[in-house]
């Protein structure tokens, strides 16, 4: 063959058409003969006999036959699929498949099995070069690539390097990727997500690793994996795969509620679509489903019926995540909760969920003691229930750790978060998306305890976990990214964090409960580098977003703090109406104590009442330590600079009254000055204040 021919070939690869995959089987016995055999065995048993007298490929084989043109032609889709493959399953996946794109058996394949000379291969007559350029010519030229996939949550095509390969050409020549299932695996999948909900999608995530294929030759993996590495890397190779598996699945699930005969029917499908909108964290999508699956149930099956609950409860945590008020919320949680303990009893899988998320309405809203409280009863019934290894018990044992946080407790914390994590890890794998979940937990409670290289470590892995799994945008991968910006802030590593927070803040799809702890960490960070009006900006976004969200006063105080160290930083705290404003504020929130709201000791993890101390000498508003840790000389833990470079900071509420005693004083306001004195006094003796950090009392003319 001279040259302008070979390129022709390349150029225009010849496949065979649907119908003769189907033919194949008809000419050599039937379904019958091919039950049991896999495509490696169909090559072995039929294909290389067949082609035996011209030791050509099938195809090739087929265009030398009278009327091949029937059935060899120009492919316009290239199959991937493992040869360990049943024969017909792949055969049933793919008629499926274009049945669904609407084309018929006359569209041809490129099968590497049947396109490819097989003797040859046989022979090891080519290199691994050769192979790889035929691949990747044959995915240029024709655009449409197809895998077929088994089992549907955990793929063979993808432990098979070369399938890896295939997904890799896929992304470099820009080709349009899809997948196809056979009939058993669809089944699967449908029950699955009948029975198991999310968690099935869940568990695909975390066994879909190409990394980690392998190859009959050990040298076409290195080679294939130098390929990648090079070109497209394996995060985005498996987020590819993700992407058409969930394209799938919405595809399979749409044609359920299709087809559904009834509205109970429907609503179940809706259902089970919901759960993969709540998984892509397309929470209004996600409520629009819930919300008509509710009302299916509702309407056909009855308010005693738990499936109407189930649906009710899961609208409620949508509303949740996109920033429903409180009262709201926690109303809809408890009439759910209701009815599922009239319907279901206590110890119903549903009805711990519904309180496990209830339990997560509370830590966000800043009811810690409720939250906890609910949480360790929930979690006793688990247990018993279901035992410590189980999915649902570990997300509760996770929720624990995090109320505990909350509530200052980050020792007890640790125990439960480390639990979760070894857990997890043992059970699923650290390749699981739960585990990864608990692990961003686990470095959020360092950054908590001021280990902050531990927490950088743990959620850096996390990041990485999730942004291979997910899409870059999805709200858990942005939630795990804005944990790494402000671990990176703790640490003075202000450009790395400014990039990763403001590049958070930048996604559209952003939800509102997000979106306010990036105004809060972008607002710490700008104030610790002394970019005071972005800080005020962002500080103050957050400040309206919990306000006009009635949220508790443990919200409000987070930017309260904050936003008292900028006005002091640039002298508002000089004029009387800010003072009285400010106050004002804390006050309305409780805040009547010689307290830091929120702000705990490093060394000790209790809130700081009294004077805080901060070394000059460490990245701002990082480490902070109360005056009894300081003459322990706890900070020395965190800090090796010197006790000499430890500054204190009165608290805010004394702070500000000192101000107003100052500017009276400063402005001969005597008859002011001795009233707001006295009251100065009586706040001072309530909070025991000590006399050496008082203000001593001025006179007239004194």
């Amino acid at each position: 063959m001279n040259n302008d021919t070979e390129s022709e070939a390349i150029d225009k690869p010849i496949g065979l058409t649907l119908s003769f995959f189907k033919r194949f089987v008809e000419i050599h016995g039937g379904r019958e003969a091919f039950q049991g055999l896999t495509t490696g065995d169909v090559c072995t048993k039929f294909l290389l006999p067949y082609t035996a007298s011209t030791k050509l490929s099938l195809a090739e084989h087929v265009c030398h036959q009278p009327g091949g043109s029937f059935y060899a032609k120009p492919a316009t889709w290239f199959v991937s699929h493992a040869w360990s493959y049943l024969y017909l399953d792949v055969v049933d996946a793919l008629d499926d498949f274009f049945q669904e794109q609407g084309l018929d058996d006359s569209v041809a394949l490129w099968f590497c099995t049947f396109c490819n000379n097989q003797h040859e291969i046989e022979g090891h007559i080519h290199s691994f070069q050769h192979w790889f350029q035929i691949f990747r010519s044959a995915l240029r030229e024709i655009g449409n690539v197809v895998m077929v996939m088994s089992p549907w949550n955990d793929p063979t095509t993808l432990k098979r390097t070369w399938c890896v390969f295939e997904v890799y050409a896929s992304i470099v020549e820009n080709a349009r990727f899809e997948i196809a299932m056979g009939r058993t695996q669809r089944a699967g999948f449908l029950q699955d997500m009948q029975s198991q909900d999310h968690v099935a999608f869940l568990q695909m995530l975390g066994t879909i690793q190409s990394e980690k294929s392998q190859t009959t030759m050990p040298m076409d993996r290195v080679n294939i994996f130098h390929h990648i590495h090079g070109e497209v890397g394996f995060a985005k190779l498996d987020r590819m795969v993700f992407d058409a598996i969930e394209k799938w699945m919405l595809r399979t699930v749409d044609q359920q509620i299709d087809q559904a005969t009834s509205l109970g029917s429907k609503a179940a499908w809706l259902f089970s679509k919901g759960q993969i909108a709540e998984g892509e964290a397309q929470y209004d999508i996600a409520a629009a489903l819930f919300q008509e699956s509710y009302e299916k149930y509702r309407d056909e099956k009855g308010i005693m019926f738990p499936g109407t609950w189930k649906a009710f409860a899961q609208l409620a945590k949508q509303k949740m995540h996109l920033g429903g008020s409180h009262d709201d919320v926690e109303a809809m949680y408890l009439e759910a909760l209701d009815h599922q303990m009239e319907l279901l009893s206590r110890d119903h899988e549903d009805t711990l969920d519904t309180m496990t998320n209830l339990g997560d309405c509370y830590i966000n809203h800043g009811k810690y003691d409720m939250a906890l409280k609910l949480l360790l009863e929930c979690f006793d019934h688990q247990l018993n229930l279901f035992g410590e290894d189980h999915q649902v018990t570990l997300g509760t044992m996770s929720q624990i750790g995090n109320a505990l946080r909350h509530k200052n407790k980050p020792q007890d914390a640790l125990q439960w978060m480390r639990r979760c994590y070894e857990i997890a890890c043992r059970v699923f794998g650290d390749d699981h998306p739960q585990a990864s979940v608990f692990q961003h937990n686990l470095g959020v409670l360092y950054n908590r305890i001021g280990d902050f290289g531990s927490a950088e470590m743990h959620i850096t892995a996390s990041c990485t976990a999730f942004e291979r799994m997910l899409r870059l945008d999805h709200s858990g991968a942005v939630a795990f990214r804005l944990s790494l910006g402000d671990t990176y802030r703790h640490q003075g590593k202000y450009a790395e964090a400014k990039k990763t927070l403001l590049s958070c803040l930048q996604n559209e799809n952003l939800y509102s409960r997000l979106k306010e702890s990036c105004y809060q960490y972008l607002g710490y960070l700008f104030l610790a580098m002394g970019e005071f009006n972005h800080a005020s900006e962002y500080l103050n976004r957050g400040l309206e977003y919990v306000t006009t969200q009635g949220n508790t006063a443990e919200k409000q105080a987070n930017y309260l703090l904050p936003l008292f160290i900028l006005k002091t930083k640039t002298a508002k705290f000089d004029h009387l109406d800010e003072i009285d404003s400010f106050e004002k504020a804390m006050l309305e929130i409780n805040w009547i104590q010689d307290v830091w709201k929120n702000w705990t000791c490093h060394g000790c993890y209790q809130e700081i009442f009294g004077i805080v101390y901060s070394c000059v000498k460490c990245p701002a508003l990082s480490l902070r330590y109360c005056r009894s840790c300081v003459d322990l000389k706890k900070q020395e833990a965190f800090c090796n600079h010197g006790r000499k470079f430890l500054e204190g900071e009165k608290p805010p509420l004394r702070y500000l009254q000192e101000q107003r005693l100052k500017i009276f004083l400063k402005n001969s306001q005597w008859a002011e000055y001795q009233q707001h004195f006295l009251a100065y006094q009586v706040y001072c003796d309530e909070n025991h204040v000590s006399f050496d950090e008082r203000l001593a009392q001025h006179t007239v003319g004194g």
